[in-house]
């Protein structure tokens, strides 16, 4: 099973959903965004970031500057509760670091952070 997100950098950072995003700022030259992501998901943007058997990961991102990553999540046999919420905190570390927000695809919610 796969769990679709976008990473945005909404001109209003106190949005909820992804629909009300109505304009984004660039994220970060692409280097940069790539290096973010391989600091907290190592292999993630040159293929796949693995967790043993809880998740995989894959990144990709659109433009340079960057005004959007796709986070493609695929579950592993071992996922869990407990995973969930490592992932969330790294997803949110990431975030952080970007100055973005990371919303769900299938419902449009905010995920991080």
């Amino acid at each position: 099973m796969s769990f679709d997100i976008v990473i945005l950098k909404p001109t209003e950072s106190d949005v909820n959903g992804l629909t009300s995003v109505h304009d984004v700022s660039p994220i970060g030259t692409l280097e940069t965004v790539l290096r973010e992501c391989d600091s907290v998901f190592p292999g993630a943007t040159g293929g796949v970031h693995l967790k043993g058997e809880n998740f995989a990961l894959e990144f990709s991102t659109a433009g340079d500057p960057v005004t959007s990553v796709h986070v493609a999540l695929r579950f592993g046999t071992a996922w869990s509760d407990e995973t969930y919420a490592l992932f969330i905190e790294h997803l949110t570390r990431l975030c952080r670091n970007l100055g973005s927000v990371a919303f769900a695809v299938s419902d449009n919610s905010r995920l991080a952070p």
